[in-house]
């Protein structure tokens, strides 16, 4: 299973590595919709509109109803006259296309949502929102870890780990929070935003289960200089992008450090299963459980996670879009990653546990 979760993983990589990222979208391009766009400013008088006039003779859409922009969304979520203009002629040509049974396009790399609830991709949102309370729960659980342990006194060398652990739960929050707001309404600062917080939550996991690997809570100062490292790292890839804003460059940073912190998981299986091997060897139990059952925590989990993950990941890669229906491939993604969140605070509890039992022997 191990084997064949790094091989989907890396080939998922490797296509997305290798493949060139395509800025515009069919539908950008089409006439049909550049005139629609044309009419709809010209007749709604848009401000800072470039369009005054339109020639009544070739523009099919001159009689076309366009309606005002809802003061709330207007208002609230910043959908001026130009982008509402946009927004509709999207669903112009969208019905169009399918009363002709031809493709359905995207516009602006997305596919054509409805606003439902004034959200741009409803169940993006939705599940954004979702991914969200696993992480809010490794942090409360990670966080009464703490609190106990420092009550007690107990093992308080070990806790750089768990500290390590919250900082996961903490960028994991931000970046779901920041993606909910992206989804629900897409502006170049909700895109950056949620760019940005996607590339601290690798970091951050690739962080904390290398030093969990090579134990450095008990060497202070190399992790210290080791989180300064990876600060730096999240610094200059925050700079790269606001020199020079290139989504190709920032996926493969987001791949890069998202195909370690595989690798990284997948090492730390095989370790945990070396040390139960040899605990096995002296003794049939491991704080009075069977064998078994730390042996598929803190062996086969990790692998299910990367596997999981793995295999949501590929849905980026089979995209599709149900106008019917109004979801996406992107959206499914988003609901496989819930899971996969929750179990991985129970893991790092479960690990944090072997840690101690290691201390103590």
């Amino acid at each position: 299973m191990q084997i064949l979760s790094f091989i989907q993983v890396w080939l998922v990589s490797v296509w997305i590595l290798t493949s060139n990222y395509v800025a515009g979208s069919p539908g950008d391009n089409l006439n049909e919709f550049i005139d629609c766009c044309y009419a709809c400013e010209f007749k709604r008088s848009c401000p800072y509109s470039q369009i005054h006039w339109i020639d009544p003779e070739k523009n099919q859409f001159r009689d076309t109803q366009f309606t005002k922009t809802p003061f709330v969304l207007e208002k609230l979520f910043l959908w001026d006259c130009i982008s509402d203009c946009d927004y509709q002629c999207q669903h112009v040509i969208t019905k169009m296309r399918i009363e002709k049974n031809e493709e359905i396009y995207q516009f602006h790399g997305k596919w054509p949502f409805v606003r439902y609830f004034s959200t741009q991709e409803f169940f993006s949102t939705i599940f954004s929102i979702a991914n969200f309370v696993p992480h809010y729960y490794g942090f409360q659980k990670l966080n009464h870890r703490i609190t106990s342990i420092q009550k007690s006194r107990g093992q308080l060398a070990t806790l750089a780990i768990l500290k390590n652990y919250i900082y996961v739960s903490i960028a994991g929050m931000f970046a779901w929070i920041a993606s909910t707001i992206f989804h629900w309404r897409d502006l170049i600062i909700t895109e950056k935003l949620d760019y940005f917080f996607a590339g601290l939550t690798v970091l951050a996991g690739f962080h904390a289960i290398l030093a969990r690997m090579v134990r450095l809570d008990q060497y202070s100062k190399w992790h210290q200089y080791f989180s300064i490292c990876v600060l730096l790292i999240f610094s200059g890839h925050i700079l790269r992008l606001y020199i020079d804003w290139s989504y190709t460059y920032n996926m493969r940073f987001n791949i890069f450090f998202g195909l370690l912190q595989y690798i990284l998981l997948l090492s730390l299986a095989v370790q945990n299963y070396s040390y139960l091997k040899s605990r096995r060897i002296k003794s049939r139990s491991f704080y009075n459980l069977p064998y078994s059952r730390q042996f598929f925590k803190l062996c086969f989990i990790p692998t299910i996670l990367v596997l999981s993950t793995a295999m949501a990941m590929s849905l980026e890669i089979f995209d599709f879009f149900s106008y019917t229906f109004q979801i996406d491939a992107h959206a499914i993604w988003h609901f496989c990653t819930i899971w996969p969140s929750l179990i991985l605070y129970d893991f790092f509890l479960s690990d944090f546990d072997l840690v101690i039992s290691e201390v103590t022997e």
